[in-house]
């Protein structure tokens, strides 16, 4: 794992997020995936609907636009038609729980043995990405001995350069 990456995920702290109200809120802490895309300058938030409100951090390509309302240039590739790709990944590094199922009463079992499986197994950080997901942009959390420089075309910062050490 690169030095960047490496200082991003010890950057996330547990922090608590809602859905709907603050009954239904959460306290988790932002997976980071190992892989990057493109260039890797930018960062992105990945959910899947039966994960959320929790999310994953993928450093992504600063050429991507991400369907946000901020004017990329029009030939820029979309997140969208880099998402299999970037779901790929995390299904890779975390799991997916495509191969449980819930029985009749919400416990997770095994599709081919039905055998039960413990709860955490099929739980965030594991993708479930049964029902689709939503990306957005993050900011770049501040990083000891990084330097970011404005995004071309959004609000959010990007990696100013990357030295041979951190990729």
């Amino acid at each position: 794992m690169d030095a960047i990456t490496q200082q991003l995920r010890a950057a996330q702290k547990p922090i608590t997020r809602c859905l709907w109200t603050e009954a239904d809120a959460i306290t988790f802490t932002p997976s980071v995936l190992e892989q990057t895309f493109g260039d890797g300058l930018a960062l992105f938030a990945v959910t899947t609907i039966n994960n959320r409100p929790a999310y994953w951090i993928v450093r992504g390509c600063s050429t991507w636009s991400a369907g946000d309302g901020y004017r990329a240039p029009d030939d820029a590739p979309e997140f969208g038609d880099m998402f299999d790709e970037v779901l790929t990944a995390l299904e890779d590094e975390f799991g997916s729980t495509s191969c449980y199922e819930r029985n009749r009463n919400g416990i997770w079992i095994d599709q081919e043995t039905k055998k039960f499986i413990p709860q955490d197994w099929a739980e965030y950080p594991t993708v479930n990405d049964e029902c689709g997901c939503s990306w957005w942009r993050l900011d770049w959390p501040d990083l000891e001995g990084v330097t970011f420089a404005p995004h071309p075309f959004a609000k959010y910062r990007i990696l100013a350069a990357i030295n041979n050490g951190g990729r």
